[in-house]
């Protein structure tokens, strides 16, 4: 994507004790906003593209998809609390926001500040540096959902917040042209014209396989994992049930039930997400993070130009 400025501005808002704002005076062909800290910025430097209209928080997917796609910032934290920087963040980029992260007396590893330099970066940087920053002895991740940002440990994401069950068209990957395999004797230099050529295709169900298989090792793969031990003694429910002589998954294009000997269906259940192959369509159940993996956020829309004025 190429890096032009439809708007220049600088737009600070900072990670500190109080996030009370006052506006700067603005340059010709700039917009500024600061507020006052001790510990650090995080500042609006630039945008892709902007639209005329549009409320200043974001109300869609698609809206929040715009501002961390199309927003450049620039963040530098010198020992920021890192609620208040991750707070500030959605604030500045207005984003309802949702913080799933553990306070530190619940989590010995988490770090109680935080200290960045990035510039000139776009807003998904920033976002994943600020997470992965403050995520300490547990792998965290955000995500969009219902217009709204969430942050926090994987496994809180995945159990705290409630599934989305998604039915994802696939009919065109199901389907390669097809491989033709020329008899033996023109392999060997003697070909005559023949057309007895042999033609190799996949079946849909076995592309299928493939394709669920890729997911299931590519997308999250912590999500697929069957329940351990040590989680079911922890409490957790394991969402396999216990007669199912297939274990929670199947992803074996040629496997026959032995009693009824019909195709046994390829899927998989895993401990935070599960999917399913039928006919031309992936039904998958997961958390919004793990199906932001699969499919992606909705096309980005531009954030509005009020985002860009100061307050």
């Amino acid at each position: 994507m190429s890096r032009h400025s439809t708007a220049k501005l600088l737009l600070a808002l900072v990670a500190a004790c109080t996030l009370a704002q006052r506006p700067i005076e603005a340059t010709p062909g700039s917009t500024a906003l600061e507020s006052a800290s001790t510990t650090g910025t995080i500042r609006i430097i630039g945008a892709e593209r902007t639209r005329p209209d549009g409320d200043f928080w974001a109300r869609s997917d698609a809206e929040v998809h715009g501002r961390l796609s199309l927003l450049r910032v620039e963040l530098v934290c010198e020992d920021a609390d890192p609620r208040r920087a991750r707070r500030a963040f959605a604030d500045a980029l207005g984003l309802n926001f949702v913080d799933h992260f553990p306070k530190p007396e619940a989590d010995a590893q988490a770090p109680s500040s935080i200290s960045l330099a990035l510039r000139d970066v776009s807003a998904t940087e920033a976002l994943e540096a600020l997470i992965e920053a403050s995520s300490g002895s547990r792998r965290a991740a955000w995500q969009v959902r219902s217009g709204i940002l969430e942050v926090g440990p994987r496994e809180t994401l995945a159990r705290r917040t409630r599934p989305i069950t998604r039915v994802i068209e696939v009919t065109d990957l199901l389907f390669e042209p097809p491989s033709f395999v020329p008899p033996d004797h023109y392999r060997r230099g003697f070909g005559l014209g023949e057309t007895d050529e042999k033609t190799l295709r996949r079946t849909p169900r076995q592309i299928g396989a493939d394709l669920l298989g890729s997911i299931v090792a590519q997308v999250e793969p912590d999500a697929w994992h069957p329940v351990s031990e040590a989680e079911i003694a922890d409490g957790v429910v394991d969402p396999v049930d216990p007669r199912d002589p297939y274990q929670g998954r199947n992803l074996d294009p040629g496997r026959l039930d032995p009693e009824t000997e019909t195709p046994v269906p390829i899927y998989v259940q895993g401990r935070w997400a599960s999917a399913r192959l039928k006919d031309r369509v992936i039904v998958v159940r997961a958390p919004a993070f793990v199906l932001m993996g699969i499919e992606g956020l909705p096309k980005a829309v531009a954030p509005p130009a009020i985002l860009l004025e100061p307050r």
